[in-house]
């Protein structure tokens, strides 16, 4: 067979053009013949699916067989029912903005859409074409023009711009985010002219490079000017009989539209509605892939059916005419355009089918290598007409498990980078990296395709990661961003006050701004913005239980200098277990680094940047000599177990054994198998001690253990046995810190006074969150959500049989399965007949804690596996589920859990690019504890991504601190709060340890040198981004973070105000003021005085000096102050005087 024909698989170029069905195309090939087919002419194509997984999987495979550079592209599902109570999420309704606009200008030349998509009309083309608008550098354009048609186009005005369809105006800068891009765009205006249009990164705001113009589409379906709001409600009064006054829409509809189900009135904001016919260009070609015809009709019962069953709401529906095409309508579209049908079994010619067959046929499974009949089948391929095969996996460590494995049957397999290279090369084995989803033969060319999901039984999950940077917990703790007028902060000095708010005051004819604070008996203390560091929210008891400080009394500092004494105590009993590990010598771990880079090379996805910044951590620490003994802290599902394998990789590979701790059986099961298929190239042996193996099994691993035969020993809490005895252990990782008891830590004290510790946690229980913020123990962060990834949206609601039917049959109908927690095992067989009469349509299976271990890993592989659609199962699924699948969860009496539990829990779903949902089922919320009101709160209004450390300081906040260091320094922990107890005890820890920064941490200096130092509101409106940027400002080092967050400034705001560049300019000599022991500095244009504190560090001599050299100009007073005088009319003078003093103190300029 000649190269050019072996291009070709299935040639359809002499096919004669009557026949319009394609037959016997089993598996993966009818998605090859289709690649093949379309890109034989230029004609524009729209494929349809008969649901919306089939279609995902048939346009990537299309696009891998095909290699033309087409653009194919997948119209989303809208994943609502019709007459849904949600709207569409904010991602999906972009997207589909994205491709109904590309399809309007001709950039798409292959469409791919599930067949339930035809029903729902869709805006008019002209809407699109009228509203959409391009902008190039060196135009004129009014901002507030700009400004205006952005609104109307449907993007949300924030104050910072982190997703699709949001913008923000601040000063000479208007950021946006339209939906055609993939990163935010800020267009810097001089006067009106555009000056500049630059792409910026959505975690550090910052500049990615520039560009000269940006396209505008809108991000809504439908707009939101004042003219289509009437319009809106006029047709909306046409359309029916009542009161309208009494429907949330109607009188909602210009600011809570989406969360109304607007988008089951889209018809009224328009004349009339396109199908996605009209989006097409003339000549397109129709391709069919399956039955069709089936789902469409299905959707239409669908439709009626809901349509019927929801005449109890408060606001009436459309008509299924109105917002929806007929089934009947769309196959007669579709037979219209005499499409090329596709199907897996044979065809036969009839009166109106022409069809042809060819000649394929499907591979039987082969059982996941888990017997020898990979090679069989291989060997009795390459014995017959077969004479090439190609081997498909989606991810580099699934190939490599693939190669390791034919090696072991003695068959050389050799890698291939696309098709066109397979079809090329000679016969043989082959591997490519792409999930290929289902095998198939096709006897005439000689090929077959094993499939990823006959190879590993599921394919696998592939998935870039946006890499900003990651935040250090402080940063967290710190961040005031969402601070709220009325919460409660903490003042160093003047204690527990309400937050009320930022505001300009002039100040002997200079403008400042203070944030206000309020005292008991009203009383109100204005701190200059430049002593910001000195307030911190107020992480403690309940705001309920909370009591006011009182303005000027001395109470306060008594309690403050009772709490360091405790302080230092603590910090004392700390430094002790601190030193004492640090002088143990541990084990050094250093991997080859060729051996480190093969077994990288395994990973599937591309490390973030934090992630990348937290293995070079656990690296470092594993490579010196003392113990290691890190945090690592990330959500779920944010990359944590990389970490775990990279430092297992490092340990075991230096001969030392490596135990993996995990709080369930579940989860060591998914680990096994995730080291199990990680490992299978390097001479490791990963073992597994858990109740899902038999004892036998058990007996002969804890011998292996003992005789180091084990290298990497994953298990629960049987890993803490006296029965299991390690011969070189060298690595201890905990998974799920926070679910492990006392009783097993101080096992695991025992276990780990030589070895390296790693603990993973989602959300840090507070005594280790203490541990590692105050320095004794190292925490890593990792906050970058995968790329795509929707935070889960989260609803709180009493018992309601119908909001269940809904989210279930939301979940069920795109495809995706649905999890049902229900904490009580006694009568969880009833919760089940309950579900099952209100959703009949899915399958339900339990899986509890008392269920045989043999039975509940079946049921758990099932649900992974997607056999069923509703998983009714108690907390036992909080850790170890990854079910990219299921992204529903359902938590019956939510109430009853920790807020720990709960994020765990809800982390189980929005693992995919779907939108996921979590709902809390309570009782009535009056009978709910004041505690359980504000974790459920917390829950619900915490839904971004990476949220884990913040949700575990809200913990602190509703516990209180009471289990930091334990009750007995509850009291005043929970007095002071757990921010300011937490300064104190790394003062405590300097202290002792004799540390230099311990007195710039001691002294906050106070300047003023009555010169205008803030951020303008008109430069920076958002108050809580103020605060935040204050508050940063305040708390800085070193020249070099100002400078940081200067370039930052100008990049996400513009150029500096003279205010904005006196506050840093402030806050730089604040900084070597609070090093030299000077607690304030007092200036105006003829007079200044220094104040020093006790523990200043200026040597007396340098004073004298100073004094000496202008004795006309410098005095030094009984309060140990030091004055000057002279004239200071400018800004500048005053700065450079205070510049010239500070550095003669030091004995720079003497």
């Amino acid at each position: 067979m000649n190269k050019q024909n072996h291009k070709i698989i299935f040639d359809s170029s002499n096919i004669d053009a009557s026949v319009n069905n394609y037959g016997q195309l089993y598996g993966s090939s009818i998605n090859l013949a289709l690649a093949e087919r379309i890109k034989n002419d230029l004609n524009f194509k729209i494929v349809i699916a008969p649901e919306i997984n089939s279609a995902e999987i048939l346009c990537n495979e299309i696009n891998y067989f095909s290699e033309t550079g087409l653009s194919i592209e997948l119209l989303p599902d809208l994943e609502i029912l019709p007459y849904d109570v949600s709207s569409p999420s904010n991602q999906v309704i972009a997207n589909r903005s994205e491709i109904l606009f590309q399809l309007l200008k001709g950039n798409i030349d292959v469409l791919v859409l599930n067949a339930s998509s035809l029903l729902w009309k869709l805006p008019p083309r002209k809407y699109f074409e009228k509203e959409s608008f391009t902008l190039n550098v060196g135009e004129l354009f009014s901002m507030q023009q700009i400004g205006e048609q952005l609104r109307i186009n449907g993007y949300e005005r924030v104050s910072t711009v982190v997703k699709p369809g949001e913008f923000c105006i601040r000063g000479s800068l208007i950021d946006l985010f339209s939906p055609l891009y993939t990163n935010p765009i800020r267009i810097d205006f001089d006067d009106e002219k555009i000056d500049l249009i630059k792409l910026f990164d959505v975690d550090s705001q910052l500049t990615l490079n520039t560009i000269n113009s940006v396209t505008i589409i809108p991000s809504e379906h439908y707009p939101k000017s004042s003219l289509a709001f009437d319009f809106f409600k006029t047709n909306m009064r046409n359309a029916f009989d009542g009161n309208q006054l009494e429907w949330p829409l109607y009188n909602f509809i210009e600011t809570y539209a989406e969360s109304h189900g607007v988008y089951n009135y889209l018809p009224l904001f328009f004349e009339s509605m396109s199908s996605i016919w009209d989006y097409c260009k003339p000549g397109t070609e129709l391709f069919c892939v399956g039955d069709i015809k089936t789902p469409i009709r299905d959707y239409q019962k669908l439709i009626n059916q809901r349509f019927n069953s929801q005449d109890n709401l408060n606001q009436p529906n459309l008509k299924p005419s109105e917002l929806f095409f007929s089934a009947t309508e769309q196959i007669n579209k579709i037979n219209e355009m005499h499409p090329i049908n596709l199907q897996h079994q044979k065809c036969w010619k009839s009166r109106d089918h022409n069809g042809i067959n060819f000649d394929t046929r499907p591979l039987e499974p082969l059982a996941a290598f888990k017997t020898s009949s990979m090679d069989k089948i291989i060997h009795g391929l390459l014995e017959t007409s077969t004479n090439k095969i190609l081997l498909s996996a989606g991810s580099k460590n699934r190939i490599a498990f693939i190669e390791n494995q034919l090696r072991e049957f003695s068959i050389a397999a050799r890698r291939v980078s696309n098709w066109n290279e397979f079809l090329e090369r000679r016969a043989g084995v082959f591997v490519t990296e792409k999930s290929i989803s289902e095998s198939f033969i096709t006897a005439k060319s000689g090929i077959a395709v094993i499939g990823e999901i006959e190879l590993f039984g599921r394919r696998s999950r592939t998935r870039k990661h946006r890499s900003p940077a990651g935040k250090d917990p402080e940063s967290i703790i710190q961040d005031l961003k969402d601070l709220q007028v009325d919460s409660l902060v903490v003042h160093g000095e003047h204690g527990i006050g309400k937050y009320k708010g930022l505001s300009v005051m002039m100040v002997d004819n200079v403008n400042s701004e203070f944030l206000t604070i309020e005292y008991a008996l009203g009383d109100l203390l204005h701190v200059p913005v430049t002593l910001m560091d000195q307030v911190s929210r107020f992480i403690g008891q309940s705001s309920d239980e909370s009591i006011l400080s009182h303005l000027g009394s001395d109470q306060w500092k008594k309690l403050c200098k009772k709490t360091k004494k405790q302080a230092y105590d603590v910090a004392a009993e700390l430094l002790e277990i601190y030193a004492n590990r640090a002088i143990a010598v541990g084990k050094s771990h250093v991997a080859n680094q060729k051996d480190y880079e093969n077994f990288c090379d395994g990973f599937e996805y591309v490390l973030t940047q934090d992630q990348a910044k937290v293995i070079e951590d656990v690296l470092d620490d594993m490579a010196a000599s003392k113990s290691m003994d890190r945090l690592v802290c990330g959500d779920v599902g944010f990359g944590k177990t990389e970490v775990a394998l990279r430092a297992a990789f490092t340990s075991a590979i230096n001969g030392y054994q490596v135990a993996l701790l995990v709080p369930t059986t579940i989860l060591a099961q998914q680990h096994f198998e995730t080291f199990n298929e990680r490992f299978s190239e390097w001479p490791i042996t990963i073992n597994i001690l858990s109740r899902l193996q038999t004892s036998k099994n058990n007996n002969q691993v804890r011998a292996d253990i003992e005789k180091g035969k084990a290298d990497i020993i994953i298990g629960t809490h049987a890993l803490l046995s006296d029965k299991v005895v390690y011969k070189n252990l060298g690595l201890v990782i905990v998974d799920e810190e926070h679910r492990f008891g006392v009783r097993h830590k101080e096992k695991l004290k025992a276990l780990r006074k030589d070895v390296d510790y790693l603990a993973l946690t989602a959300t840090p229980i507070p005594r280790t969150l203490n541990m590692a913020i105050g320095e004794l123990k190292d925490i890593s962060m990792i906050t970058t959500a995968p790329e795509s990834r929707i935070p889960v949206k989260t609803y709180i609601s009493q018992w309601d049989k119908s909001l269940i039917h809904e989210a279930c049959q939301r979940e069920i109908s795109r495809g995706g399965q649905v999890l049902f927690v229900h904490n009580r095992i006694d009568d969880i067989e009833n919760m089940a007949e309950t579900i099952r009469q209100i959703i009949p349509v899915g399958s339900l299976e339990i899986a509890h804690g008392r269920m045989k271990e043999r039975s509940l890993e079946r049921v758990m592989m099932k649900f992974y596996n997607n056999e069923f659609d509703v998983l009714l199962a108690t907390s036992i699924i909080e850790s170890g589920l990854d079910i990219p699948n299921a992204n529903t969860i359902i938590i019956n009496r939510a109430d009853r859990f920790g807020l720990a539990q709960l994020h765990q829990l809800r982390g189980r779903v929005g693992r995919s690019e779907r939108q996921s949902y979590a709902y809390l089922m309570i009782p009535s919320k009056q009978t709910l504890t004041n505690e359980g009101k504000q974790r459920l709160e917390a829950i619900e209004a915490i839904e971004d991504l990476g949220v884990g450390f913040i949700l575990a300081t809200h913990d602190l906040e509703i516990r209180g601190a009471g289990e930091i260091l334990g009750d007995e320094q509850s009291g005043q922990i929970q007095k002071i709060g757990f921010s300011l107890y937490k300064d104190m005890l790394n003062q405590a820890i300097d202290s002792l340890r004799d540390d230099p920064k311990v007195i710039s941490s001691i002294v906050s200096s106070d300047i003023n040198l009555n010169i205008p130092a803030l951020i303008p509101e008109n430069y920076m409106p958002d108050v809580n981004l103020r605060l935040t940027m204050y508050k940063r400002i305040s708390s800085t080092k070193s020249k070099i973070e100002i400078k940081h967050i200067e370039s930052e400034l100008i990049d996400r705001f513009g150029e500096l105000p003279e205010q904005t560049t006196n506050l840093l300019q402030m806050s730089h000599l604040r900084n070597q003021a609070n090093t030299l022991g000077i607690k304030k500095i007092r200036m105006d244009r003829r007079y200044g005085r220094f104040y020093f504190d006790q523990s200043t560090t200026i040597e007396a001599q340098n004073i004298i000096d100073l004094i000496k050299r202008e004795p006309d100009a410098f005095k030094m007073y009984p309060d140990q102050s030091l004055g000057f005088k002279g004239d200071f009319p400018l800004v500048l003078d005053r700065i450079n005087q205070v510049n010239t003093i500070l550095g003669y103190l030091v004995g720079d300029s003497v």
